[in-house]
This record gives C-alpha cells, structure tokens and sequence, in this order.
C-alpha cells in the first residue's frame, strides 16, 4: 500500500490536497519523527499511483524548484546581489506562467514526471525528501540550461531598462527647444506642434541631427515613441481613450512628469 513520508507539516499539507482533489482515498496522519500521507484502500493503486506522480510534480514546482534555482544562481552562476536573484526568480515564475515565444526552453517537468512515474513503480513507500534530491540529481543539467535562459532573458531586461534610463535623461536634460508636443491616438498616433502642425519626418530627421545622442541614433521613425524621444519636449500631452496601450505607457514611465493623459475629446486640433 503506497504511504508518502514528508519531514515538514507543509509539504504533506500540500501533497495531501492536491491528491485528494479528484477522490478522498488518502489519510494525512502525523508520527513520533514525520508526517505521512497514506492510501487507505490497496485496490485503488492503479488511480493512485497517477494522482501521485501529478501530486508530487505539483509540490515540486511550489517548494523546491525555486530553491533549486536559487542555488544555481549562486553556486553554478556565482550571482550575490539578493536584488539580482530575486528578480531572475520572478523570471522564472513568469516563465512557468506565461512561456515565452520564441525561447526554446528545456521540458524539465516532463522528464520529472518521467522519474518519477518510474520512481513510484518500485517505491511502496516513497520518503519525499529522497525523491526530491534524487529528482534534482536527475534533471540538474536541463535546470542549468533552464536557469541560463532565465538569466539571458533578466540581462535584456537589464539592458532595456538601461536604455529606457538613457531616454529618460535625454528628455529630462536634453534642451531642444520643444515647449509643447501633442500627441493623439486617432488609429495610429500623430504628434503635433503646440500651435496644431503635424510634425513631418524632414521634422524629425532634423532634429536627430541637431540634437544627436546615441540611445536614439538607430531608432525607427515609424516607431510611435520616436518622434517624442527625438523632440523631447518640456510638456507632452497625451490624447487617448485607450487604457492599455504599450507604447503610451511607455512614454509617461519616461517623461514622467512631464507627461499629462487626457480624453481623447479634449484634443484641440
């Protein structure tokens, strides 16, 4: 009869309630040195035995795999800044929630769930903190290359951040002589002088010229924050609707201040 040994309450805890969700075949009972989660009807080994295998991948993914990446962080990578580590662990988070595109990542979940199918078929009684160990011995190689992902994709996070930090000096500090730009989401976004011209591409090429600066030397004119990174104005409104749009969030995390949002309705021209 399959019976889970855990040495933490929670873990147990965890293990119980994700294994119960589907039939309540397990008892949660605490000993003299552990805590265990066992199977009360022997005949019902077949449904348990896959509802352990999705239970124990379901509390490694809570309690360890962070932990495991953690250590690879600092042990395999050698990173110490807590901030640091702290926001490659978010990364990873995010990338459990919401894989990116693109980004060809190791299924270490599925060969997990491949030891451990194998694991249980010859274990009646499993002891949580060995199978862990011997679960982080088995995948340790595809977790290097998954946390190197995860560190690649906080390096261009990194970077960008820098550039948006470059931007945001330029507009704060760099005097073109630009007082007032508007700006109008109407299918697409237009700017325009404060006087109500439309500012053309000569406009813009122009003032790259006159005023050049190596955060914006290689930008698209076509991107709809250039024309704003270029002219870099001392006030910049905003006229739009829309309450999520990426490019005009964008420009108020980098004008800040500067930057005011109003309806569209309220555009003067």
């Amino acid at each position: 009869m399959l019976c889970m040994q855990f040495s933490k309450r929670s873990d147990a805890e965890i293990f119980y309630k994700a294994i119960v969700s589907e039939q309540e075949l397990w008892i949660l009972q605490e000993c003299t040195d552990h805590f265990q989660v066992k199977l009360m009807n022997a005949s019902c080994n077949e449904t348990a035995y896959v509802e352990s295998v999705r239970a124990f991948i379901q509390l490694i993914r809570k309690r360890k795999m962070l932990g495991w990446m953690e250590g690879i962080l600092k042990f395999g990578y050698h990173f110490e800044d807590a901030e640091e580590i702290q926001r490659i662990l978010e990364i990873g988070q995010e990338f459990e929630e919401k894989p990116p595109r693109g980004i060809r990542l190791p299924p270490i979940y599925q060969y997990l769930r491949s030891y451990i199918q194998d694991y249980l078929l010859i274990k009646n009684v499993v002891v949580f903190d060995e199978l862990s160990a011997l679960c982080l011995e088995n995948v340790y190689d595809f977790l290097i290359e998954y946390t190197g992902r995860v560190i690649d994709e906080y390096k261009q996070e990194e970077s960008y951040q820098m550039l948006v930090d470059s931007w945001r000096h330029r507009v704060h500090y760099k005097d073109t002589g630009v007082q007032l730009l508007h700006l109008v989401d109407d299918n697409g976004l237009f700017y325009f002088h404060y006087e109500g011209n439309p500012i053309s591409e000569s406009e813009i090429k122009l003032y790259m010229k006159q005023y050049p600066d190596p955060s914006i030397a290689d930008l698209p004119l076509e991107w709809p924050v250039t024309t704003a990174l270029v002219l870099a104005p001392d006030e910049l409104i905003i006229y739009s609707d829309q309450s999520e749009d990426s490019d005009l969030d964008l420009l108020m995390r980098i004008f800040e201040e500067k930057a005011s949002w109003r309806p569209k309705r309220q555009f003067p021209f």
